[in-house]
């Protein structure tokens, strides 16, 4: 079995860990925060469910050289400045992964990241950036939470199960994401035609809007998102523990396609044991290529 390591035990490294340890398939999960006082309570509280867990799992609170000795490295620390501007949330956070990233490499990690701290895209960059690890190693969370978020709206919306909804949202996990309508099938019947059969109004912009802004509302509501994100994180995990070749909407380095080159975005992605194995290339309509390369600009705005 192999090894975690979890750099972050706030709100979302702890819930990715509890998430990964019930699930299974690491015989170590190994967190490193700043704030060893917490990082002693999230790990003995982590401890304290071992009975519950399908095996043993040892959870260690770490240094970044122990983070290092992992197979996959979740990247999941990050602070929110007082005004919420995703721009100075950037700043701060590219500051920290400048410190921490070359540092994990120096300890000789040779393995996987997945990049959750926001905002993903731009972090995800330039996690890739200091490692020079190869970018089908370093993984965005990008817009896979986000994908869920619409399936669950659209399932409410037309009364199914959201099984039966195929749907995803593109580009940045941010304000610029998009819900590419022409993807869209409800029980295996392409939106139009469902929406004219059941003789059903959509107010897609509405509907667009409310994905969007879900993630405010659980941060507004309770101060973080948790389970959303730790199951979609470690649902990119399995895919690489299990090489499951699974289709997921995850950020991505572009090399030509959409015609974006040089910069992390989410499309859908087939992810196996070596990461991100294949980016996938979808028959977007002229509206909605023009949303994906408008959020592509939108993300590269952070690097400049």
């Amino acid at each position: 079995m192999a090894k975690l390591g979890i750099i972050g035990a706030g709100h979302v490294g702890e819930i990715v860990a509890y998430t990964r340890a019930l699930r299974g398939g690491f015989t170590h999960i190994t967190l490193h925060d700043i704030d060893d006082k917490r990082l002693d309570g999230v790990v003995s509280d982590l401890e304290d469910a071992q009975g519950f867990y399908p095996h043993n799992t040892r959870f260690i609170a770490g240094t970044i050289e122990d983070v290092a000795t992992s197979d996959m490295i979740v990247v999941c620390a990050g602070r929110i400045p007082e005004d919420g501007q995703r721009r100075n949330e950037y700043t701060g956070n590219y500051a920290d992964v400048k410190d921490y990233i070359p540092k994990v490499m120096a300890a000789g990690f040779k393995g996987i990241f997945v990049v959750v701290t926001n905002p993903c895209d731009a972090i995800a960059y330039r996690v890739w950036e200091l490692s020079s690890l190869d970018s089908t190693r370093v993984i965005g969370s990008g817009t896979a939470l986000d994908s869920e978020r619409s399936r669950t709206i659209l399932a409410r919306e037309f009364n199914v199960s959201p099984n039966n909804v195929h749907s995803m949202m593109l580009g940045e996990h941010g304000d610029s994401q998009f819900l590419p309508y022409s993807q869209v099938t409800v029980n295996d019947i392409p939106l139009k035609r469902y929406l004219e059969e059941h003789d059903i109004p959509l107010d897609r912009a509405e509907l667009e809007k409310s994905v969007v802004y879900r993630g405010h509302r659980a941060f507004f509501g309770k101060g973080s998102t948790q389970y959303g994100i730790a199951n979609t994180v470690n649902t990119i995990l399995d895919a690489v523990l299990y090489d499951e070749k699974k289709i997921l909407q995850v950020s991505a380095l572009h090399n030509g396609e959409y015609g974006v080159e040089d910069v992390y975005v989410s499309t859908p992605c087939v992810i196996g044991k070596n990461g991100i194995e294949e980016i996938v290339e979808l028959d977007l309509t002229d509206e909605e290529r023009k949303k994906y390369t408008d959020s592509a600009e939108m993300i590269r705005s952070y690097l400049v």
